[in-house]
C-alpha cells in the first residue's frame, strides 16, 4: 500500500512538471511578437544615356627601334663611344672594331691597282702605235687585232683591280658601327675587347613619338576607326591625361581571346618613355541604357558577382545582376532587371534574401 501511495505521488509530480513546462512553452509564444516589415525605400531603372569607352593597360613603347648589327663578325672591338640612354643623331659613331687586317688587304689592292695602271699604259701606248701602223698599212691585221685585245685585256684587269679596292674601301667602313636613325641607345652588348657576332651591338630607339598596344574585346572592334582621338593616362604622371590617337588595327582577331590588336600613336614630350605603365581610353560614341544608384548594388561575397534586392510581395529577393558602366553615381544595368521591377534603394545588413519589407518611399 505504501509503494502504491508513492507511485501515484511520483505521478502527480512528474505530470505536474509537464503541465507546467506546456503552460511555460505557450506563455512564452503569446510574449513573442510577428517580426515586423522592415521599411525600405524602392527605386526602379532609370533611362540614361552612357558613353561607349573600350579601355586597355599595357607599356609604352618606342616607335622605333633600329639593331645596329655588326657586317664582320668575329672582329675585336677597340672602342665603344656611347652608354646606355645617351642621344644619338643618324651616323653618329658608337664603336670601331679592329680594321688592321683589313688595312693590309687594302694596301695590297692598291698595289695590285698601281700595277694595273702601269701595265694598261704601257699596252695603250703599243695598241696606239700599232693602230698608226696599221692604218698606214705597215702592220697586219693579225698584228693589230692581237694588240687590240690586249689592250682590252688591260683594261679589264685595271677595272678589276679597282673594283676590289673599292670593296675593300667599303668594307673598311663596316669597321665603325654607326647610328642609322636619331634617337636614344636602349641597349649596349658589347664592351672593349669583346669579339662581335650576328648578334645587336646596339638597340636605338626613336623617342618623338611612343605606342601602347593592347586588345579590343570583339563586341567594340569594328568601331574602332585609324586616327580616332584616345586618352592615355600614365601611373607616373598622376592626374594627368595624354592625348593620342589610333595609329594601327590589326587585320584579325586573336581567335582565343577574341580581342583585336589596336595601337595607339602619341607624343612623348620628352617626358613619356618606354617602359610606362599606361592605361588607353578610346571613346567610341554615345548609347542609350538603363541605370541604378550605386548604393543599390553589391557584391557577392565569393564570387564577386553583382546583385541587388528586388521587391516583391512585401518580400526582399535576392538577384543577381549585370553591369556595365558607370556615370554620376549611377551603374548601367545590362541584364538580370525587368523595367519596373522595385529594387531597394540602399544596401543594409538588414536587407536580406526572404526578409519581409514595407516599402515607405519610392
Amino acid at each position: 500500500m505504501k509503494k502504491y501511495a508513492m507511485f501515484l505521488l511520483f505521478f502527480a509530480v512528474f505530470g505536474g512538471l509537464i503541465l507546467y513546462r506546456r503552460h511555460e512553452i505557450a506563455s512564452t509564444r503569446a510574449e513573442v511578437p510577428e517580426a515586423e516589415a522592415l521599411p525600405v525605400r524602392t527605386v526602379s531603372l532609370l533611362p540614361m544615356l552612357f558613353e561607349e569607352i573600350v579601355s586597355f593597360a599595357a607599356n609604352v613603347e618606342p616607335e622605333e627601334t633600329a639593331a645596329v648589327v655588326s657586317k664582320v663578325p668575329g672582329r675585336t672591338v677597340l672602342r665603344v663611344y656611347v652608354n646606355e640612354g645617351d642621344a644619338v643623331k643618324r651616323g653618329h659613331k658608337l664603336a670601331e672594331v679592329d680594321d688592321s687586317l683589313l688595312r693590309q688587304q687594302i694596301a695590297q689592292a692598291e698595289a695590285a691597282l698601281g700595277k694595273a695602271r702601269t701595265y694598261a699604259a704601257t699596252i695603250g701606248s703599243d695598241f696606239k702605235r700599232i693602230k698608226a701602223l696599221f692604218e698606214e698599212n705597215v702592220v697586219s691585221r693579225q698584228q693589230y687585232e692581237r694588240m687590240d685585245g690586249e689592250f682590252k685585256i688591260a683594261g679589264r684587269q685595271m677595272e678589276e683591280a679597282r673594283a676590289a679596292l673599292n670593296q675593300l674601301r667599303i668594307m673598311l667602313g663596316y669597321h665603325t658601327l654607326e647610328a642609322p636613325v636619331d634617337g636614344v641607345v636602349l641597349a649596349r652588348n658589347v664592351d672593349p675587347g669583346d669579339t662581335v657576332s650576328q648578334s645587336p651591338a646596339f638597340i636605338i630607339s626613336r623617342q618623338e613619338n611612343v605606342t601602347v598596344s593592347g586588345g579590343v574585346p570583339e563586341r567594340f572592334y569594328p568601331s574602332v576607326r585609324r586616327g580616332q582621338k584616345v586618352s592615355v593616362a600614365l601611373d607616373a604622371f598622376p592626374g594627368e591625361s595624354f592625348e593620342g590617337a589610333v595609329a594601327r588595327i590589326a587585320p584579325v582577331l586573336d581567335p582565343a581571346t577574341r580581342t583585336g590588336k589596336v595601337e595607339v600613336l602619341l607624343p612623348s614630350g620628352g617626358r613619356i618613355r618606354p617602359g610606362m605603365f599606361a592605361r588607353v581610353a578610346i571613346r567610341l560614341g554615345e548609347r542609350n541604357g538603363v541605370a541604378l544608384p550605386l548604393e543599390a548594388i553589391g557584391r557577392l561575397s565569393g564570387s564577386g558577382e553583382s546583385m541587388c534586392f528586388v521587391v516583391s510581395s512585401d518580400v526582399a529577393l535576392l538577384r543577381k545582376i549585370v553591369t556595365g558602366a558607370e556615370k554620376d553615381g549611377y551603374v548601367e544595368i545590362v541584364g538580370g532587371l525587368d523595367e519596373g521591377e522595385e529594387v531597394v534603394a540602399t544596401r543594409s545588413e538588414r536587407v536580406r534574401d526572404g526578409v519581409r519589407v514595407k516599402v515607405t518611399s519610392r
